[in-house]
């Protein structure tokens, strides 16, 4: 068997059912003689044909030369469902038994009525009891059927099946079928009866975890990642086999401590930089613009904060950080509830937000910050649509400014997208006109 383990090669089929049972006559508890060969034929092999499958059990294997137990072993290898009958002391079926526990195949164990079950496995599978009278066998058919039936279902460890290679851990590329805030559900693109969670506590060590799942994880994206199988059942992981190097991180990186980082990559969502010791983190792009970074340049940043939960590093450019450190002049920046028209600068789609410059604050250092939970329905529909460009003009009101945690000494300013008060067709840059009491 130690053999067969090693090559095993060929893919399950889902639709076929492998009834690992006693043969020929035997006496049940309660007296009466069973032939499980007409039970198998009668009942059991008819219950899966009516639901479109496929049974088989290994003494119906067509044209086999092996043994008896080689042949089981092939039926329960190949099978996608194994059936159990536990209703006779046999050997030979609790060996076919642990084979199927072994690969992980989806299980429906049945006995007849009184029969002794193996008592290391009695609380953890769910057996189907049944008779053999006129009202108990139509009974057990329906119940092998609806047993079938759910364990064909995706969503449960016991149904999840498993490739042919005996592994409970299988890397591969996963849709996502749907997101929430804190969780997504995948399904594996090479095998749709994979399923499984990922909560952001599995997201790559490499990535910062998001704070809504949901606006990085769409439905039909695809993830490389590791389904997980453990006592608690599937889950889909992207750290599995990863060390965690964010203690490490932690340690090595000092609030104000000054490293060098390689920028690694360029585009609308900023300047994204590799720090010498480890770890990833983005320069903010007014930053990146104003020193002429490209792609592979090594520059000296300092490194503001480290946050090991959500997976980020936080980093200013050296010299900009300690050039900036002054208070910054309020004038250069509008007040809260002020209302004024804006420029659009960047545009962020895949994180949900643009860049705006305000009308009247030339000397801002970086541009506002517009959200799509703060944009009107259109501008929303625009972004996410890729309409809005460059160039777009809005009418907005200051919603806050605060000191900013990413660039020290300058502020943060976020606006929400209002009426003008002229008409939505109505250019923003246009002077608002108050009516004149009657």
């Amino acid at each position: 068997m130690l053999e067969q383990l090693r090559r095993r090669e060929q893919a399950a089929d889902e639709d076929l059912v492998f009834f690992a049972m006693p043969y020929g006559r035997k006496t049940m508890p309660d007296g009466y003689e069973q032939n499980f060969d007409v039970l198998y034929r009668d009942y059991f092999a008819e219950a899966v044909k009516l639901m479109g499958l496929k049974p088989d059990r290994a003494d119906k294997i067509p044209g086999t030369t092996e043994s008896p137990l080689q042949a089981a072993w092939d039926g329960i290898d190949r099978a996608g469902v194994v059936v159990v009958d536990l209703s006779a002391t046999s050997t030979s079926v609790a060996m076919e038994l642990g084979w199927a526990m072994c690969l992980h195949k989806r299980l429906v164990v049945l006995h007849y009525e009184g029969a002794e079950v193996p008592t290391n496995i009695q609380g953890q599978i769910r057996a189907i009891t049944y008779r053999c009278d006129m009202s108990g066998l139509p009974e057990m058919s329906r119940a092998i059927r609806a047993a079938i039936e759910e364990v064909r279902k995706p969503g449960s460890p016991e149904m999840d099946l498993r490739p042919r290679t005996g592994l409970r851990d299988v890397d591969a590329v996963a849709e996502v079928v749907w997101a929430t805030a804190d969780r997504i559900f995948v399904r594996d693109v090479q095998n749709e009866l994979r399923t499984g969670e990922m909560r952001r506590t599995d997201v790559n060590y490499g990535d910062t975890v998001p704070e809504d799942m949901a606006k990085r994880y769409h439905q039909g994206s695809k993830i490389s990642g590791t389904f997980v199988t453990d006592e608690n059942g599937t889950r889909f992981s992207q750290r599995y086999g990863q060390v965690n190097p964010w203690p490490r991180l932690q340690a090595e990186y000092a609030r104000g401590q000054v490293t060098t980082a390689r920028v690694s990559d360029l585009n609308r969502g900023g300047c994204f930089v590799e720090l010498a010791s480890g770890g990833k983190s983005r320069i903010p792009t007014h930053q990146a613009n104003a020193a002429g970074l490209l792609l592979g340049s090594e520059v000296q940043v300092r490194v503001l904060h480290v946050d090991p939960v959500r997976q980020r590093i936080d980093v200013a450019l050296a010299h900009h950080a300690v050039a900036s450190a002054a208070p910054p002049s309020m004038d250069a920046y509008p007040r809260t509830g002020e209302r004024l028209a804006a420029t659009v600068r960047t545009v962020v789609a895949e994180h949900g937000f643009v860049l705006v410059e305000l009308d009247g604050y030339p000397g801002m250092a970086k541009p506002a910050l517009l959200h799509v939970s703060e944009m009107a329905a259109a501008t929303r529909d625009g972004v996410e649509a890729g309409s809005v460009v460059h160039g777009e003009r809005v009418f907005v009101e200051v919603i806050e400014v605060r000191p900013s945690r990413r660039d020290p000494g300058l502020l943060d300013v976020r606006v929400r997208e209002v009426d003008s008060g002229v008409g939505k067709t109505a250019d923003p840059a246009e002077p608002v006109v108050a009516e004149s009491a009657a």
